[in-house]
């Protein structure tokens, strides 16, 4: 069953990133993951446990129990009563709405802290980095002062935090789901991205494989490079979508072997002339931190670009598109061709 919220009430999410890995944890699978929300204001699908019942509030953003009595409990506005069972939260805020809190440009780490204090958790594991549909995101797993447990998955998207929140009536049950949790966090997926293509595209100097655009037409003489229109091949200014994905070393990018994706995204802001403020998001690329840009260029067209350093080489996936709505459309393509980047299988 698949519903849509054309809103988000109270700049509310029903999402989260990839499964969890925590020390002790159950490793089977407790939901059946076969209904489906459309959150479409932040363009993302996400698979949610059948038969869990959800409310979306005023104050307290939306919540999803494991029956109506729980979700009665959460969303009463009365702290006394509490769900017997396992329950679910989900909120995003405006960056700038935390800016008394911690300042401009926060790291995730403070983000997290932030939370982790607002909701007295007390940390029981280490802190875990996953993607959430390829957005860096931290993972926090704790127990409150009513020594119910949770799990905080918090990650930047745009202009807003998200979190989610999963609580259940005790550490040990909070491991126990932890694996199913990760189930639902990795079936988060953009909404309405063009269609891939089926056969996997190598990335020999990373052996890593990845999908393009279906039916989109490769330049001759630049195979890397694929086009929406076959007439845009011999363009200086295409028409419609320019899109590469390349690998060059460090040294080939003139750059120390000790340099980080920070310094990369520098010199693609040089190179392309690009002006300051760029729009930087942290995102993970095979398991490696990464940086998206999005900005205007020189010549009126936008730039979308991800990068990477992976045992010293760069890995990028960049699209130049006609103007800045072009590039704003080709966000949830640009999001599925990231999550279909994935390491070989060993053969």
């Amino acid at each position: 069953m698949k519903r849509s919220f054309v809103r988000v009430i109270a700049l509310l999410l029903l999402v989260v990133g990839v499964p969890l890995v925590v020390a002790g944890q159950d490793s089977k699978a407790v939901w059946d993951l076969s209904e489906s929300l459309q959150i479409t204001d932040l363009g993302l699908n996400v698979s949610y446990p059948s038969g869990w019942v959800y409310k979306q509030t005023e104050s307290n953003g939306i919540l999803a129990a494991e029956n109506d009595a729980d979700l009665a409990a959460v969303t009463d506005d009365d702290p006394a009563t509490v769900a017997t069972g396992t329950y679910a939260q989900f909120i995003a805020t405006k960056l700038a709405n935390l800016k008394e809190s911690v300042g401009e440009n926060p790291t995730l780490e403070q983000l997290a802290d932030l939370l982790v204090k607002s909701r007295g958790i007390t940390e029981k594991d280490k802190r875990a980095e996953v993607p959430v549909v390829s957005r860096r995101s931290l993972s926090v797993l704790g127990e409150n002062d009513a020594k119910q447990g949770l799990i905080l998955t918090i990650w930047q998207q745009g202009d807003f935090v998200m979190g989610s929140f999963l609580t259940s009536p005790s550490y040990d049950e909070t491991l126990k789901v932890a694996y199913s949790w990760g189930q639902v966090i990795g079936s988060i997926t953009p909404i309405d991205p063009l269609p891939l293509g089926k056969e996997l595209v190598a990335l020999p100097a990373t052996k890593a494989q990845i999908n393009l655009p279906d039916g989109w037409f490769p330049n001759p003489d630049q195979p890397n490079a694929l086009f929406e229109l076959e007439t845009d091949i011999k363009k200086d200014t295409p028409e419609s979508y320019r899109l590469t994905v390349s690998e060059v070393t460090l040294a080939d990018a003139k750059l120390k072997d000790t340099a980080t994706v920070s310094d990369v995204v520098d010199l693609i802001v040089t190179n392309l002339g690009l002006t300051e403020p760029v729009k930087r998001e942290e995102f993970m690329i095979l398991g490696q931190p990464a940086i998206t840009i999005m900005s205007p260029m020189p010549s009126g067209q936008y730039v979308l670009s991800a990068q990477a350093v992976v045992d010293g080489t760069i890995v990028q996936v960049a699209v130049i598109a006609p103007d800045e709505e072009k590039a704003t459309a080709f966000e949830p393509t640009f999001l599925a061709i990231l999550q279909s980047l994935k390491a070989a299988k060993a053969s």
